[in-house]
Order: C-alpha cells, then sequence, then structure tokens
C-alpha cells in the first residue's frame, strides 16, 4: 500500500503501526497539504462494524482531546479512516519508562475528563479506555489525546453487541462490562481511574497472570492508592479509589473526579528522581510518530516502539 494514492487524495508514505483489527499508515494529504493518519481495515465482518461504529461516534465528537476524524471512505475491500496525525508518544510507553511526573500525571487526567465529558454530552460512552488508547503531545492545551472509539456505545444509535458480550480491554474493564451489562458513562470513570492509578501507583490492580484470574480480580476492592502513595494529596487518592468501586452508582462524576485532579495539581511534584528534563524534549527524544496505532491496541498491547 506504501505509495499508492487511496481516496483520490491521500499518497501512503510510510506504514507506523499495525494491530488485531488492520494497519495505520502515514500519508500526504495533497490537497490541503498536511501530514494526517489513514487507519486501513478490513470491511467485513466484526472489523467493519468496528470501523463504522468509531466514524460514527468521531462524527459526533470535536474537542481537542480527542483524535479528529477528517474522511472515512473504501477502497479495494479495505475501509479507510483518515484523522490527523498526533506526535508523541502513548501513556501506557510514558508511565512504563517513568517518565512522567505526579503533575503531569495529573494534567494528562485532567485532560481526559474533559474529553470524556465532552463524549459522554453528545451521548458516546467510549468503552475502552486504557493507557494505550491515550497519546499524550509534546505541546499544546491539550496535552493528552484519547483515541478508538471502536467499541464506543452511542446512546441512540443500533446495538454493537448483544446482552451478555464483553467488549474492551480486560485489564481496565468495569465490573458491569466483565458482567457482559450494559456500560455506561460510570464505565469510563472506573476505567479512567484505574488508568490513573496504575500511573501514580505503579500497578493495575486487576491484571493477573491469566486471563482468567484478571476476570475474576475485576470489581474486588483494590489496596487504596493512598496506601501505595502516601504522599499524595489524601482528597486525590480518596476520589480514585471511590471511582473504583464495583457499583456505578457509587461511583464520582467526571465532575467530581476532574476537580479532584484540578485541585490537587499545585500539590503534585513537577520533578522525577530520574529524568528531570522537560516532557516535550523527552518525547522528542523519543521520536515517537505516535498516531493512530493505539486504535488497534484492543488488548493487545500493540502500538509503535
Amino acid at each position: 500500500m506504501v505509495g499508492s494514492l487511496v481516496l483520490n487524495r491521500f499518497l501512503i508514505e510510510r506504514r507506523i503501526g499495525s494491530g488485531g483489527f488492520g494497519v495505520v499508515y502515514e500519508a500526504w494529504d495533497g490537497r490541503l497539504e498536511r501530514t494526517v493518519a489513514v487507519k486501513a481495515i478490513e470491511s467485513r465482518g466484526e472489523a467493519g462494524r468496528r470501523v463504522l461504529r468509531e466514524a460514527q461516534a468521531a462524527a459526533r465528537l470535536n474537542h481537542p482531546g480527542i483524535v479528529t476524524l477528517y474522511e472515512m471512505g473504501e477502497e479495494d475491500g479495505n475501509a479507510l479512516l483518515v484523522t490527523e496525525l498526533v506526535e508523541g508518544s502513548t501513556l501506557a510507553r510514558l508511565s512504563r519508562e517513568g517518565t512522567l511526573s505526579d503533575r503531569e500525571i495529573g494534567e494528562v487526567g485532567a485532560d481526559l475528563c474533559e474529553a470524556l465529558d465532552h463524549a459522554h454530552s453528545r451521548g458516546v460512552v467510549h468503552r475502552d479506555i486504557k493507557p494505550q488508547n491515550v497519546v499524550v503531545a509534546p505541546e499544546g492545551e491539550f496535552r493528552a489525546k484519547l483515541m478508538d472509539f471502536g467499541v464506543a456505545r452511542l446512546a441512540d444509535g443500533a446495538a454493537l453487541t448483544s446482552p451478555g458480550d464483553v467488549v474492551g480491554t480486560l485489564a481496565y474493564m468495569s465490573p458491569e462490562q466483565a458482567e457482559g451489562h450494559s456500560a455506561g458513562p460510570e464505565a469510563d470513570v472506573y476505567s479512567l481511574a484505574l488508568t490513573l492509578y496504575e500511573c501514580w501507583g505503579g500497578e493495575n490492580p486487576n491484571r493477573r497472570g491469566t486471563p482468567a484470574a484478571t476476570a475474576r480480580a475485576i470489581g474486588a476492592r483494590p489496596r487504596p492508592l493512598r496506601r501505595l502513595r502516601p504522599d499524595l494529596p489524601r482528597e486525590l487518592s480518596d476520589t480514585i479509589d471511590a471511582a473504583l468501586q464495583a457499583r456505578p452508582g457509587r461511583r464520582p462524576g467526571l465532575e467530581e473526579l476532574g476537580s479532584a485532579i484540578e485541585d490537587s495539581l499545585d500539590r503534585l511534584a513537577d520533578d522525577l528522581p530520574h529524568a528531570r528534563t522537560p516532557l516535550g524534549l523527552r518525547l522528542g527524544a523519543l521520536a515517537a510518530a505516535a498516531t493512530l496505532g493505539a486504535w488497534l491496541a484492543l488488548g493487545h498491547g500493540a502500538f509503535l516502539p
């Protein structure tokens, strides 16, 4: 596909990511003279339904904290999604390498709360929040951008799944999702809190050695974040812990979670014991053309190296 012109407009320049549902390419938009990402997915079966749902969800959303969809088309048996190309690295990679300060993690969390609030206000529930689906840009008003709406639920759309179906990535899945129940905005709150718990605490309390063991752990009360990180502001830790309640109705809303993060930012450490260079420089050094390859992770952990 490299070197070909798709949709009579986009010149495919190089392959930058792949996963279970397709391939992502960097391409040149000759009409508007800009670099874009093109996600190519086989248009038949489950993959085809996912890409349609992703396009339907993205078409409703217009927010700087959500990757922008430019165009959708079909060619040679592949559905093609054309989006903005985001330079940076995934939250998963930055967290794994320990190159985020506590304050930077908080800023990412605040950005994601705003992005999800926008999505929920337009009837879109993401249902697959995880570090691999968040890209952190080196600069900009919104540093964190949310990707992969392939299993999103649309409040007024046809059902993508049947009752009892389990969608999402197991280790970050809310208890109601793991049980095959309908997942509302509360499920996104749970998965976001679990993502932040992992970034600050250094562990995902649900992840086990096997999928079966991970499934059994979902919904169990994790160790309080304040025990792992007693140096974090108490109200922040308590809100993260509350958002991990097994019962959706007992979790705080996005506004409460976002407020707890925002109110704590000035008290979060802004330096690192082993990496004190600014995040923008660290991201530049990584030279990761982080794009929509994270869309393709879908629990496989696949992204650009």
